[in-house]
């Protein structure tokens, strides 16, 4: 039956400006009208409104606010990540992403609705609402040097960047390395994890959490002044589905950009998105902190912070505060 749902649920989107009838269904997998009954009623109890009129056949009106793994599977059905893994709940995607990189060689997608332990850069904990973000992470085979890694979160938050702008036509900015803020509030944290040898680096596993209709209700007190989410920014829900179709396009657009040229090529696009540029911030590298001015980012992605004696630092990767 879980067959037939799938099969079913794609031909209806692919047609869903019309209605369909249950014997053309029933033809078209070579079932009973009985058995697209059954799998009409299995997307209904799954969220799915499903209108049905006689002489005419169904029609879906709307799709549910929960991630499904056969609707994603179809929305997705162009993406390189054709390995996906959706979950209910999960410790955090991250962990289970490494878990799955031990059996699996091609690119792979884990997505849950809750992470009970989700974690940010440095470990620090992050909140994962159920059916209001986007709590995933990606698996990645790019057989490149350890050289080449450095910029890969710089493709990725410009990746990011555009996915929220071309959804909400708001303008997110990106706090260097990989952060996306709108109206100086954090709304998307990414991280990034490597495999290698000495050969060089064979795997990236990049969890990213978006905060997409959260309420201020939603945010913990503590973060409440720091957090915002794409609905508190732009008045209205974001369609889920549509977003996270948006997102992987743009990431695997910028991947293959990443894998292909380096980064000066678009530099200035990063620029562009960047919000730390003229402005005083604590920025803090291990034992390292300094406050100063971001003056310039180097082709290899390195950051050149001016500080209020003159002196330039050069980072790497840092922790800024805004």
């Amino acid at each position: 039956m879980s067959k037939y749902k799938q099969d079913i649920l794609e031909y209806l989107m692919i047609h869903k400006d019309d209605y369909v009838s249950g014997q053309k269904l029933a033809e078209q997998f070579n079932v009973s009208r009985t058995a697209i009954w059954k799998a009409i009623e299995v997307l209904k109890t799954q969220g799915y409104s499903v209108e049905s009129i006689k002489n005419k056949g169904y029609r879906i009106t709307s799709v549910p606010d929960h991630w499904d793994s056969d609707l994603l599977s179809y929305v997705l059905a162009d993406s390189i990540f054709q390995k996906q893994f959706v979950y209910e709940e999960v410790t955090s995607t991250q962990t289970i992403a490494h878990e799955l990189l031990m059996e699996i060689d091609k690119p792979l997608l884990v997505l849950s609705e809750i992470q009970t332990a989700g974690k940010g850069r440095f470990k620090r904990p992050w909140a994962s609402k159920r059916d209001t973000g986007l709590w995933m992470s990606l698996v990645l085979h790019p057989n490149i040097s350890y050289q080449q890694i450095a910029t890969f979160n710089l493709f990725i938050s410009i990746a990011i960047a555009e996915a929220i702008k071309n959804v909400t036509h708001l303008e997110p900015k990106i706090k260097w390395p990989n952060d996306v803020y709108i109206n100086d509030k954090k709304v998307c944290g990414f991280l990034t994890e490597i495999n290698g040898d000495s050969d060089g680096v064979h795997t990236i596993i990049c969890g990213i959490g978006i905060n997409i209709n959260h309420t201020i209700e939603d945010f913990d007190a503590t973060i409440r002044d720091t957090a915002t989410s794409l609905k508190l920014e732009s008045k209205t829900d974001t369609d889920r589905y549509l977003f996270i179709k948006t997102l992987i396009d743009s990431i695997e657009h910028y991947y293959e950009a990443f894998l292909t040229q380096p980064f000066k090529e678009i530099k200035n696009i990063y620029k562009s998105y960047s919000m730390i540029w003229d402005r005083t911030l604590r920025y803090t590298e291990g034992n390292k902190q300094i406050y100063g001015k971001a003056i310039d980012l180097k082709d290899d992605g390195v950051l050149v912070v001016l500080d209020d004696t003159g002196e330039r630092h050069h980072f790497i990767s840092a922790d800024i505060e805004v």
